[in-house]
């Protein structure tokens, strides 16, 4: 691959001359002969920064498109995706980088470097390293979207919002259908990744690792972390939905069918049969999203229910019998215990393609 080239993208909003100099090092730079082109975009930064965006674009390999108003920087980012798309079809990937100089040239250029050591549809993160020196709001909404990340949607990052990546490119299309244009842009791309894995390809992840830079204490970061973290919720949000319709149904039937036959066992077999059907059918299409084989998911699934049938069958016994509590609120309490270990089962062994040896 050593003939095939990058292009880089930068989406600007009123940037200082440091996004001068990032430029110029990155053009000098000895590895530069892998850039195809550098796309700036700028989101409608305003007449008083235009002397800058007509310095740079005088530079070679140097393209800017523009925004009349600032819009946000994910609809900068597909603005640029966009153009590559169109301009550069014989392009590698992109590699998106930040304008305040949070990414040193050297840096840009090893990501790029790595991800053209790699297939193209290879999503590759540079990522920080995280000590007591990075600024405390920093530190903490990267603990706190790490770990969210890793437990509703399987994802284990160092570093869930390095603006640093080098994309594949069919990725970068997809993203254009994002109804997102803020800075939860890239983080939704990261949520949404195994959703938007190619039909005969999954889009794979590597992690880079790259210098920690802050400028002044990073004041002017625009994360943040409460609101930027709830993108991920979003997975487990839909999951609670679609559990307490399937809930509702399988309840329902339980109680009819208890109180025709007084037998647990069966209204249980019944309940959860329909139960399963619908939180099958939610699962896929709803909550994950998934492109799995579904013949193959369900089977996965109807084991899993089955597994998780003589276990709440047990506790409801447990609860009703042993404990003395009232048949409904044990099949309830059951039911509650078993809620999140089904969803991470779910989430990594059924709708997760790379658990999918088949092909659909």
């Amino acid at each position: 691959m050593t003939n095939q080239k990058v292009v880089i993208l930068i989406p600007a909003y009123q940037p200082s001359t440091t996004l001068i100099n990032v430029v110029n090092d990155l053009l000098q730079h000895e590895s530069a002969q892998i850039i195809q082109s550098i796309v700036l975009v700028d989101d409608g930064s305003g007449q008083d920064y235009q002397a800058t965006f007509a310095q740079l674009s005088t530079l070679p390999k140097v393209h800017i498109c523009a925004h009349a108003i600032n819009l946000g920087k994910g609809a900068a980012l597909k603005t640029g995706f966009n153009h590559i798309l169109l301009a550069y079809q014989d392009i590698h990937s992109i590699v998106t980088a930040d304008a305040d100089g949070q990414h040193l040239p050297d840096d840009i250029l090893n990501v790029a470097q790595y991800a053209l050591s790699q297939p193209k549809n290879c999503l590759t993160l540079g990522v920080r390293t995280f000590s007591k020196q990075v600024p405390l709001r920093s530190l903490f909404g990267n603990q706190l979207t790490r770990s969210v990340m890793r437990f509703f949607t399987g994802l284990k990052l160092a570093d869930t919002q390095t603006g640093l990546r080098a994309w594949p490119l069919e990725l970068a299309q997809q993203t254009l259908r994002f109804p997102i244009n803020g800075y939860d842009f890239e983080m939704e791309a990261l949520v949404r990744m195994k959703e938007l894995s190619g039909k005969h390809q999954d889009i794979t992840l590597q992690e880079v690792p790259i210098q920690t830079v802050y400028e002044q204490d990073n004041k002017s970061s625009h994360f943040n972390p409460l609101l930027d973290s709830m993108r991920i919720y979003f997975v487990f949000l839909r999951y609670c939905g679609a559990g307490l319709f399937t809930a509702l149904v399988d309840n329902i039937i339980f109680i009819i069918m208890y109180m025709l036959s007084g037998s647990i066992i069966s209204s249980q077999i019944t309940s959860r049969s329909c139960g399963a059907l619908v939180s099958f059918i939610l699962s896929f299409h709803l909550v994950f999203r998934s492109n799995v084989n579904k013949v193959y998911a369900l089977l996965k699934f109807i084991s899993l229910v089955i597994l998780f049938g003589f276990i709440s069958y047990s506790l409801i016994q447990f609860l009703s019998q042993v404990l003395g509590l009232n048949v409904f609120i044990s099949k309830l309490l059951a039911e509650l215990i078993l809620f999140v270990a089904s969803f991470a089962i779910q989430r990594d062994f059924i709708f997760n393609k790379s658990t999918d040896d088949t092909e659909a």
